[in-house]
Formats: C-alpha cells, structure tokens, sequence
C-alpha cells in the first residue's frame, strides 16, 4: 500500500515538474515574443498575465498594444443600465491607460451601438495620454447614433503613421499644418469642418461618405504628391483640379453616383484617366462612364491607353444595357495589360440618369454590325459578372470575352434572382455554354446570387 502512496506521489511530483518547466519555457521567451502573444489574446485575458509572474506583470505593463474591440465591450456593458455601462469602460480603460509604462504604438477602440460614447467623458483624455505616448497607429470606429469629436490632441499625434475614423468629428486648430509621418488614412462617416491637410507623405487615402470634403483641398497642393492609393465614396460635389498633382495613383477608386457633380465640373473621363499614367487598379461607378465622350466610346478605345491597369472594378445602377456594355468595352480595349475585371450593379440604386434610346440604339446597331472588329484581350484572366439576367447585351458581350480572351482561366457569372425559374435559367446556361472561347483551359462557373463564394 505505501509502496503505491509513493509511486502516486512520483507521479505528481512528475507532472508538477513538467508542467513548471512548460511555463518557465514561456516565461523565457523573449519580450517581443511575448508581446505577439499577448497581441493574440482578448484584452481580459492579456491583462490576467499580469499575475503569471513579475516578468509577465512588466509586458502587459509596456505591452504597445491596446485593443478595446466587440469582446471587450460585450464583457464590460452587458446586462448593467446606461451609467453603469459608462462607469465600467471609463475606469477600466483609464486605469489601463494610468498604470501603462511605456509607449502605445497602437491602440484601437471599437465602440458599438448601444454604448454611449458622447456621455464617456473620458475619452478626450484616453487620446490625450495616447498622444504622448508615442502612438502610430489609431483606430477608433464609433458605430453609436451620435458622432464622436475628436480633441484637439489628436492633431499632435507626431508619430502618427495610420489614422482610421468612422462616425467622427474633425475640427483641426487653425494653423495645422499636417501629420508630418501619416501614411494612410482611412474615413468614414466623418464629417471635416474646417480646411486641413494629413500631411506631405500621404501615400493612402480613403473617404468613405464622408462630409466636407471640400476642406482637403490643402492635401492636393503639394507638388510632389505621393499619393499612390485613392479611394473616394461621395456624394458631395468634387473639385477637379484635386487630380492635377495626382499623377503617382496607382489603385484609384472614385463612386459617385448620386452627388452633386455635374457634366461641366469635369473634363471627360479620358483626361482624367490620362494624368494618371501608372494607375494599375481603377474601380469606377457608372456617374463617371457616363461622361465618356462619344466619340471615343464608338471608336472603341480612350484616347489615352491605359498601359498599366491590371484591375479594373465597375459598379452601376440598374440594369445592364448596350450603352453601359459598349463604355465598359471601351475602358477593357484600352487597357491592353488587364488581367482581372468584376462588373456587379449596386443594391438599391437605381441608374441615375437613364440612358438615351437613340444612344442605346445606336451602340446596339455598331456593336452587332459586320463592322464591328472584336480585339485580342491578351493577358485578362479572370472576370465576375453579377446579376446576369441573360438578356441579349449581356449574352453578347459575354460571347465578346470569351472569343477574345486567350489567357482566360475562369469566368463567373452570378445569376440574378428576377430569372424565371429553373427552365429559363437551363436556356441561358445552355446558351453562354455553347459560346465559343479563345482559351481551351478557361471554365465557366454558374452561381446563384449573394453565394458564399460569390467573389
């Protein structure tokens, strides 16, 4: 019996000594190793390392990471009323913020709905301490009805790389003269009151919805704009000449439809396109294919090629037609080096301005005419068609891709719901099928609309 006792006993001893060693294996990891951990953990759980030991204390103490996201708020403000909420993320965060030693490169703060972020009277002072602290990146998504002001510390985040907004207030002081190190830029649902610049190494600038933006105009003065990502989701008039120092863009994104912008604020789409030279990634609504002067839309290049994109993403309003299929050729003839291209309409918005039934006959007559010369799309390799209908444009210019496209590895359509049933659906499969392709490799994959696996 004792002779068991004490062979139980070994066995603990054994696992205890294993287990130690298995700790003492972390607790000598190196610093930077153990922040990548704590990085990987949600902030309760990094917090409770603290306990682990005094070296473990020390990295959550210095850790420059400081993420508040959906878990922690969900930990924070669940099943308590509206004070006690408030209460619990102030002190919580604040003293998080108090006992840190050390630099915060990052910190995020992602608010969601229920919380009241305009009543958390903290807040200002969390940007504060983070403003001298050294920080690079900040985050601060606000999904609450009520915009959130930022205080003036942010505007003295010096080290400042990354900057993400939504649902903010950007009052800059009078004499901001810019983030001297931001390097990108992220905005949505922010609202500008006043003229600012993010500063003269901006590479990466995304507006999403945003209002007042005619305030940055400053951003575009610089000569040697370094610009290079472009993103802007508005509906509120643009100024143009934005795009004279924005000759580096290589992703350009611009969806207008349904702002304020008329025909005579812009030169046609061409010029446009032309002072950009190395664009690689172009994502263009229908507000802007509709400005393609005629002429160069029947002679079915833009007068400008664009030598460099790789990419090009089209979203429109309403149905597709033969005036919207004959730009959007256009923009792929000019474009000799494309290799990928999605078209898909936008929910819920309707074509803004209808298109002309002399026009749409007339790129009908050229586009079925003998005259028309199909040409080779050498390099495209993958293109998404969504809410396909399969009427006689889309049918078409379907058989225009697949016939001109040699180095065609894939092409997907996404059906549209509005078909008529399961029989209607076999007759145009049984169409676009039996369309002759360019590539012998290239494999046609049929989808139903809003599949898992739609892009």
């Amino acid at each position: 019996m004792s002779q068991k006792v004490s062979m139980d006993n070994d066995t603990k001893r054994r696992q205890l000594d294993t287990g130690s060693r298995a700790v003492d294996k972390i607790s000598n990891l190196s610093v930077n190793l153990k922040y990548l951990i704590l990085e990987r953990l949600p902030l309760h759980d990094a917090a409770r390392t603290a306990v682990l030991s005094k070296s473990w204390r020390n990295v959550w103490e210095t850790h420059p990471v400081l993420v508040f996201d959906d878990v922690f708020f969900s930990r924070m403000v669940s099943g308590i009323d509206e004070q006690a909420q408030v209460s619990n993320v102030s002190r919580t965060i604040s003293n998080i913020l108090l006992l840190h030693d050390g630099s915060v490169s990052r910190f995020h703060l992602s608010v969601p709905l229920e919380f009241p972020l305009h009543k958390c009277l903290d807040a200002d002072l969390w940007i504060k301490r983070i403003s001298k602290s050294g920080i690079r990146i900040l985050k601060l998504i606000n999904i609450t009805p009520v915009p959130y002001t930022m205080p003036s510390y942010l505007f003295s985040c010096l080290e400042l790389t990354n900057l993400t907004l939504d649902n903010c207030i950007l009052n800059p002081p009078q004499r901001f003269g810019g983030f001297r190190n931001l390097i990108k830029v992220k905005l949505s649902h922010v609202r500008i009151t006043a003229d600012m610049s993010f500063g003269s190494r901006l590479e990466r600038m995304f507006l999403n919805l945003c209002t007042g933006i005619k305030h940055l105009g400053c951003q575009f003065n610089y000569q040697n704009n370094l610009i290079r990502d472009l993103v802007i989701f508005s509906r509120e008039r643009i100024d143009w000449r934005w795009f004279g120092t924005t000759k580096k863009v290589h992703f350009l994104g611009l969806l207008l439809a349904g702002s304020s912008n008329s025909r005579k604020d812009i030169s046609d789409l061409a010029k446009l396109l032309g002072n950009m030279p190395n664009i690689e990634d172009l994502l263009l609504d229908n507000f802007f294919l509709r400005f393609l002067e005629l002429g160069a839309s029947l002679s079915n290049r833009l007068p400008t090629t664009l030598v460099n994109l790789k990419t090009l993403l089209v979203s429109f309003g309403g149905d597709w037609d033969w005036v919207f299929i004959h730009r959007v050729l256009c923009l792929i003839r000019s474009s000799p080096k494309l290799k990928i291209l999605r078209i898909w309409p936008e929910i819920g918005l309707s074509r803004m301005h209808g298109t002309d039934s002399v026009a749409a006959s007339r790129a009908e007559q050229y586009m079925l005419s003998p005259d028309f010369v199909n040409t080779i799309l050498d390099e495209l390799e993958t293109v998404h068609l969504k809410e396909v209908k399969g009427s006689g444009c889309e049918l078409h210019f379907i058989k225009l891709l697949l016939a001109s496209s040699p180095s065609l590895r894939w092409m997907k359509i996404s059906k549209s719901d509005s078909i008529g049933g399961p029989k209607e659906e076999l007759r145009i499969l049984g169409e676009v099928a039996r369309l002759p392709r360019a590539s012998a490799t290239a494999e046609l994959i049929w989808t139903s609309a809003g599949s898992q696996d739609d892009w």
